[in-house]
Parts: C-alpha cells; sequence; structure tokens
C-alpha cells in the first residue's frame, strides 16, 4: 500500500527526492496533488508516495539529506 511521504512539493524538487531514494533502493511514486494558480505553469504542487514497508526508512534518508544541506550551508 502507498502512503505519503511529504504532502506538497513542487515538481523539480519532487523529482530530486524520487532520485535520492531510488538510489536507496526505495521505489517512489509522485501523483499530482493541489494545483497553485501561482505555480501553474510549473505543473504545480505534488505529493511523494512511498510503499509503506519503506515510509520510516524514506523519512530517515530524506531527514539526513535536509540536516546535511543545512550543515553544508552554514
Amino acid at each position: 500500500m502507498w502512503k505519503v511521504l511529504i504532502q506538497e512539493i513542487d515538481l523539480a524538487t519532487a523529482n530530486i527526492i524520487k532520485s535520492l531514494l531510488e538510489e536507496n533502493g526505495i521505489e517512489v511514486l509522485i501523483k499530482p496533488g493541489i494545483f497553485d494558480p501561482v505555480i501553474f505553469g510549473q505543473g504545480g504542487l505534488v505529493q511523494i508516495l512511498v510503499l509503506q514497508d519503506d515510509l520510516q526508512k524514506a523519512q530517515e534518508i530524506v531527514k539526513e539529506a535536509l540536516e546535511g544541506e543545512e550543515n553544508s550551508s552554514v
């Protein structure tokens, strides 16, 4: 069963996260979300879904990536 990992995110960022997760053996589905008229031309916002069994691992990978990004910008 698919579970939402990230609720609303732009498509470009979603594709980066998808690549990161797939490199770690996690299957990812990007699903259209709520369309925001301001960024409609960019495809609107999407959801990132992963299989229920991979949800915790995916959350940890995304968290580590974000923490690494924060540390590298300091």
